[in-house]
């Protein structure tokens, strides 16, 4: 990868909301980007999406979106080549960044960087929830949007990736694109899963059995969970001694 500064490089911060959470059935109902370079939005985009679909109840009940507000409102396709013009030669960024790639697929070719995955590297919190992230660090975000609308979680992780990236500044002394992607990609052991059935249980007292299945799974957008799995695995003596060699 070419050498670049961290200062210097286009990220494109995007967040979706959606008409529930699995990409392969759910649809997008709203979408935000902000292009940012050296520590400012240079642009805002953010529109309803018509999902072609009934948005579920629950799914209303966290962003408040019904289906009466994206009657009229543009299809994904409409909108997705200005998606790509915002994103184009930047870091697609978002907090969990795996679950919006998995809607927005016309940017799952380009780089990418999770703010919570760095976040877990760089933060000591309580949590590493966008809000939680946004009270620890002070975060200073003017939107007029309500919370868990795709532009107010936009602005929400903008401005939380500008703290992490002078935080990393800070603790690595290196300004460079490259280091960033590479302090992100190295797995760290969690305590909790934030996902799934069991969701927020210490990783002891998950069953061996799911365990197992997120090494089989691969979880590669999820480093620091498949991780996380074998080294619960290993610590159980439960997989063969191939695995770790």
């Amino acid at each position: 990868m070419q050498t670049i500064a961290c200062s210097e490089a286009a990220f494109a911060v995007v967040d979706v909301e959606t008409t529930g959470l699995n990409p392969h059935v759910d649809r997008v109902v709203e979408v935000a980007c902000l292009r940012v370079r050296g520590g400012v939005v240079e642009e805002r985009f953010s529109t309803l999406i018509d999902p072609g679909k009934p948005i579920s109840p629950a799914a209303s009940t966290i962003h408040g979106i019904y289906d009466r507000d994206v009657a009229g409102a543009p299809a994904l396709d409409e909108v997705t080549p200005t998606l790509v013009r915002l994103a184009r030669d930047a870091i697609v960024v978002g907090h969990n960044v795996r679950f919006d790639l998995g809607f927005l697929t016309c940017l799952t070719q380009m780089r990418s960087l999770c703010t919570l995955q760095l976040a877990r590297r760089l933060v000591d919190a309580p949590d590493y929830r966008n809000e939680t992230l946004r009270r620890v660090l002070e975060l200073d975000v003017d939107v007029d949007a309500p919370a868990h609308r795709a532009a107010t979680d936009a602005a929400v992780t903008a401005a939380l990736l500008i703290a992490l990236l002078r935080c990393h500044m800070r603790k690595t002394g290196q300004d460079s694109l490259p280091a960033l992607l590479e302090t992100t990609a190295r797995a760290v052991p969690l305590e909790r899963f934030t996902f799934g059935k069991y969701r927020n249980a210490h990783v002891r007292s998950i069953p061996t059995g799911y365990l197992r299945w997120i090494v089989d799974e691969g979880f590669e957008n999820w480093p620091d969970v498949r991780h996380t799995a074998l080294l619960e695995l290993k610590q159980r003596r439960t997989l063969r001694p191939q695995r770790f060699e």
